[in-house]
């Protein structure tokens, strides 16, 4: 998608946008906002901010996805949250704070639309509208890691895999992904084991397929039946920010 910066190309752009947070946000608060949007390529592995350091930038993914790390002791990351075209990469630093304790790390190279913090944080302060949309996101957000927390405590290995593929389809809008057994015990922090015994039983039951190094979802209604509840709560706090 391109952001055109002219007055008369906001309608156009605005028809285009594949960010669900941008595409709700009413004139004139979009107009001056795409304005100041700039578009970026985001690569596998790219790290857009380390924890506790200063944040320049937020990002609107399109079709990318970042996971949020919350790192150990040791080093060792735990994602906390992950983020596609439904939300907005470095939002909880508008609260005031311009360092997280958190890793931004891209999941799913792909298209965002990128802002510097500081400009982000004026058109906020202007724009009510805008400012509210981006607090109810916060709040869809917050839902997430909390879940998260509930999810990884409570939940099943082959659960919690059909959670993390239902949220990677939804925020990467396709049934395929170039993803190992071993990325997803990383993603998901559990052994590689039983990760690999969930698998099997997705595949079993006709729900996914999963071969040299691809995941594909082949049954999409019966892997939210073998998720846990978290995906259907989460998924509905996202929905309703967006007016879906």
């Amino acid at each position: 998608m391109k952001v055109n910066n002219q007055a008369n190309g906001t309608q156009e752009s605005r028809a285009s946008l594949v960010n669900r947070l941008l595409a709700v946000l009413p004139e004139p608060e979009s107009d001056e906002l795409l304005a100041r949007l700039e578009p970026v390529e985001l690569a596998l592995g790219q790290v857009l901010s380390e924890p506790f350091e200063p944040i320049t930038h937020t990002y609107f993914p399109e079709d990318a996805m970042i996971s949020l790390l919350s790192l150990t002791g040791d080093g060792d990351p735990v994602e906390i949250a992950i983020i596609g075209n439904e939300g907005l990469v470095g939002a909880a630093a508008l609260l005031g704070k311009d360092n997280l304790p958190y890793r931004a790390m891209v999941i799913g190279p792909g298209r965002a639309l990128r802002i510097e913090l500081l400009a982000l944080e004026d058109l906020s302060a202007r724009h009510p509208p805008l400012q509210g949309l981006i607090l109810r996101y916060l709040h869809a957000l917050l839902t997430q890691i909390a879940q998260t927390a509930v999810c990884n405590r409570y939940h099943s290995t082959e659960q919690r895999l059909a959670h993390w593929l239902l949220v990677s389809q939804d925020r990467l809008q396709s049934d395929a992904f170039p993803w190992t057994r071993e990325f997803l015990a990383h993603m998901l922090g559990a052994e590689q084991t039983s990760v690999t015994a969930a698998v099997g039983n997705l595949k079993k039951a006709g729900l996914i397929r999963q071969a040299r190094g691809r995941v594909t979802i082949l049954n999409r209604e019966g892997l939210i039946r073998s998720s846990c509840e978290c995906y259907r709560i989460v998924k509905a706090e996202f929905d309703q920010v967006s007016g879906q």
